[in-house]
């Protein structure tokens, strides 16, 4: 099984751009997040960032997906489940805003676990349940920059170096 986006076998995104939609993505989300529930106070990264292996490779080079920093909600979310469905319904219109349907919901235990997918590949969870949390994991790309970013997340300045491309065989 291949890690590239079904379709677009001559063409694959390039590690700014993917790079970009994911921070881009982070902050859409978490801002609906925040503006439903303000109890939330702010997101903080609770585990760092890095890009990793796809599986895959495009014309002999490598592919990465990154995996964004798991972004956790400083304050506690309200235990209403009614207020815990409008916070996924809020996260619903900002994700298909960016391409993203729904693609599970599951709730256990009291944690609401729901995760959106985009036809490139694109990956979004939102856990609901203690504390709110968010990650975003991209389609697969090209490393290399021009313009390298510190990060995709729109709380953290650190971020771990994208390995340069090498040679698959």
């Amino acid at each position: 099984m291949s890690a590239l986006p079904r379709g677009t076998e001559d063409e694959i995104q390039g590690q700014d751009a993917t790079h970009a939609r994911i921070r881009s993505l982070l902050e859409d989300v978490t801002a609906v997040l925040l503006e439903q529930q303000p109890g939330l106070i702010a997101f903080r990264d609770h585990r760092p960032e890095r890009d990793r292996s796809s599986g895959g490779s495009w014309h002999g080079l490598q592919t990465l997906c990154h995996v964004s920093a798991l972004l956790a909600a400083d304050g506690t979310p309200d235990p209403d489940q009614a207020a815990s469905a409008r916070l996924l319904e809020a996260v619903e219109r900002r994700a298909a805003a960016h391409g993203l349907t729904r693609r599970s919901a599951e709730e256990a235990n009291g944690i609401l676990d729901a995760t959106w997918g985009g036809a490139d590949g694109d990956l979004l969870e939102v856990i609901v349940g203690v504390r709110v949390a968010v990650r975003a994991i991209s389609a697969p790309f090209l490393p290399g920059s021009l313009t390298p970013i510190t990060t995709t997340s729109p709380v953290s300045a650190l971020s771990p170096p994208t390995p340069p491309p090498r040679l698959v065989r």
